[in-house]
């Protein structure tokens, strides 16, 4: 059972939706997206797309340009572009592929030797039917999607693909009346009455080539029904294998070969504006419209994203690559809208905007953490957020956290390391060691090892970078003033082998009250200063 989506505007949708990324810009112009503006798509010289008040107005599809231009002289132009009709598309199947996997597309043709072909989407959906609780609940949930798109549609019922798409010409009304409902409850398509609906079309409307068509009406044949009467054989023989392979596939005697949709494995999305942006504020809604089309990407996929990789493209050929790294495990529009309009504006622009790119290349399975029912939130400082939001106003190397070593002496028990989320920011105190060979301590040091490591004694809130020389006279330290040792000594050795680290450790108190963190370097036979106490 296939459920066809056929798409009569597409080109020129696939044009208004770029235009409306625009809107800031040029607000008193005269638009493409205003209703009483008449419009054509163009392409070799010929219509083959217009809008309703281009409709109104006498112009045809197929139509050379100057012909519309002789019925309508404020016709507006423009070009047909293909690559912004293929990205709807996909677009629209990536939304509908959560209803159904068995997706096919058939982009639109225009061309004066072959029929014009609208923009279709064909999806199977008797394997959706439990799911949505009939025929109906799954057209239900189909116009809800394209509706939020607000585009132009028709959708048709058949029980193969090419009957489908055929039957999406007319109304859903039609296709509706294809669907009876069992004594259960359960809906399910009439064969009978489908058949006859398929025989009585115009055979103009099949999808053939126009020369075998034309021979099927110059010996009157009129209808579909007719044609499939000669029989296989004489069909074969009199138009051809392929009219027969298309009337066996139409009325669902043979399957029909199809190439299924597949989603992409990365997300890529690219806008080129119709209309130049000339400043930071007009990126605003491209830059909201792509983090919804990633947000619906990502829960389709059920994966998360670690970083966005945006491109903006100015006339001069200038592009700005800025990455936007996310820590958090959930998907959230509003966040990577946020982080990324912060990131931009640490950037100049030199030129006018004509384009902007997203890309989501590092994917990762998406885990929902379970949270207590009586948790309490965590504040602002705790959340990750905060960390995305300083690394994007100040720059990826702004947040680094204190990694623990195991060594004691006090410059190496730590480093810097890169910051990815504010779970992993978990302070711990040094590891004690199980080995005293490494150590040689004082009594005080060394009855310290058999406490609990919270019973350690406390290191200084600020440490120097690198210890500071200070002087001795006359007994007296002497630092920006005199220092008088208040502490018993720490003494600390190690590095043996390699270049020998001897150290008496002492806490000093200034004359201003404050506690410094001084020791006496058995090997250099110098006073230093290593820490403040807070």
């Amino acid at each position: 059972m296939w459920l066809s989506i056929r798409l009569p505007q597409l080109p020129l949708e696939s044009v208004l939706l770029q235009q409306q990324m625009t809107k800031i810009v040029n607000e008193s112009s005269q638009r493409v997206s205003d209703i009483n503006v008449p419009c054509a798509i163009i392409e070799a010289n010929q219509v083959c797309c217009i809008n309703e008040p281009a409709y109104q107005q006498g112009v045809r599809l197929e139509q050379s340009v100057t012909s519309a231009f002789a019925l309508c002289d404020h016709l507006k132009i423009i070009e047909r572009n293909i690559h912004l009709e293929e990205q709807l598309l996909q677009h629209l199947a990536l939304i509908l592929y959560e209803i159904s996997s068995s997706i096919q597309i058939h982009s639109p043709t225009f061309s004066k030797k072959q029929k014009t072909q609208d923009a279709i989407l064909v999806i199977e959906i008797a394997r959706s039917l439990k799911l949505y609780k009939g025929i109906s609940g799954v057209i239900e949930a189909v116009i809800w999607r394209l509706d939020n798109e607000k585009i132009k549609y028709h959708l048709g019922i058949g029980h193969s693909e090419k009957a489908a798409r055929l039957l999406s010409l007319f109304s859903l009304k039609k296709s509706y009346a294809l669907v009876i409902k069992d004594e259960d409850g359960s809906e399910q398509l009439d064969t009978q009455k489908l058949d006859l609906a398929l025989f009585e079309l115009p055979i103009e409307l099949a999808e053939l080539d126009s020369k075998i068509i034309e021979k099927t009406l110059s010996v009157g044949i009129k209808t579909i029904g007719k044609l499939d009467i000669l029989g296989a054989k004489r069909i074969s023989k009199r138009f051809g294998q392929s009219t027969t392979s298309y009337l066996m596939q139409l009325f669902n005697r043979v399957p029909s070969p199809i190439d299924f949709y597949h989603p992409p494995e990365n997300f890529y999305h690219k806008m080129n504006f119709l209309e130049v942006i000339h400043h930071q504020h007009g990126l605003a809604y491209p830059i909201k419209y792509l983090s919804q089309k990633l947000t619906q990407f990502l829960r389709l996929k059920q994966k998360n994203c670690q970083s966005l990789l945006w491109e903006v493209f100015d006339t001069e050929k200038n592009v700005i690559g800025f990455e936007v790294l996310i820590s958090e495990s959930q998907i959230c529009e509003r966040v990577y809208t946020e982080l990324t309009q912060l990131n931009l504006a640490r950037y100049t622009l030199h030129a006018p905007i004509e384009a902007i790119a997203l890309t989501a290349n590092q994917l990762v399975n998406f885990n929902s953490e379970s949270k207590s029912l009586f948790s309490q939130s965590e504040s602002f400082k705790r959340s990750t957020h905060f960390i995305n939001k300083i690394r994007a106003k100040l720059g990826h190397e702004s947040c680094y956290q204190l990694s623990y070593q195991s060594t004691h002496v006090p410059e190496f028990a730590s480093n810097q390391v890169e910051v990815n989320s504010l779970e992993e920011v978990k302070m711990q105190k040094p590891l004690n060691h199980s080995s005293v060979n490494e150590l040689n301590l004082s009594s005080y040091a060394s009855a310290s090892l058999a406490l609990d490591i919270n019973q350690q004694p406390d290191r200084p809130a600020w440490l120097m970078e690198k210890p500071k020389p200070i002087q001795y006279n006359q007994r007296k330290l002497i630092w920006q003033g005199e220092l008088q040792i208040i502490s018993s000594q720490e003494k600390v050795t190690s590095y043996w082998w390699k270049k020998s680290i001897a150290r008496d450790y002492f806490l000093a108190e200034h004359d201003d009250g404050t506690i410094y963190w001084v020791f006496y370097d058995q090997m250099k036979k110098q006073w230093f200063l290593h820490g403040i106490y807070g």
